[in-house]
């Protein structure tokens, strides 16, 4: 365990910040499941960062380490996004030149398991949660996404903003025509 995660994890938040940021997330949720792409670009603040790295499967060899969480963010990725890709994305999505979602999916995400800790600043908080994107198009056309994000909130004038979402898939290979949703 690192440095700063066992340093946060010593800094429990209140009640009233865990369902803060339980409803900052559902909330969350239901903009992107309601294609209110406009509006959830208003919860990322300025210098958000969205990261959705690929997995690999590695076979455990004795007497070597085990691949960390830190060596997969350091790989390839699905995205690596900053707030400027993110609002070109989504105001594409808007327009219906967007192939992969025309039509447009219907989506539901599911998110549980929130967990809130103490960010480094005073203004920060970390939050982890598991998220189900089921995402169904056409007849035919059906996928599910599934794995764990790890946000950094930030508690700004306009409310918690999101200030970087990593996305850790319980995948290693994307079977689904398109990762054009947002996760």
């Amino acid at each position: 365990m690192s440095q700063a995660s066992t340093s946060a994890e010593s800094r429990p938040v209140s009640l009233e910040e865990l369902r803060a940021v339980e409803q900052f997330l559902y909330r969350e949720a239901r903009m992107l499941d309601d294609r209110r792409y406009t509006e959830w670009l208003g919860l990322l603040a300025d210098d958000c960062t969205y990261l959705v790295p690929t997995r690999e499967n590695v076979q455990a060899v004795r007497g070597k380490a085990p691949v960390t969480n830190e060596d997969e963010l350091a790989g390839l990725a699905y995205f690596e996004d900053d707030k400027l890709t993110l609002m070109a994305k989504a105001l594409r999505l808007g327009t219906g030149t967007a192939w992969g979602e025309n039509p447009p999916s219907r989506t539901r995400r599911l998110v549980s398991n929130v967990e809130v800790l103490r960010g480094e600043e005073p203004d920060e908080l970390l939050a982890y949660s598991n998220l189900v994107l089921h995402r169904s198009r056409r007849v035919d056309e059906v996928s599910q996404f599934v794995g764990q994000r790890r946000d950094l909130l930030r508690q700004t004038e306009k409310g918690l903003q999101l200030a970087r979402r990593v996305v850790l898939l319980d995948m290693n290979i994307c079977d689904s025509s398109h990762m054009g949703n947002f996760f």
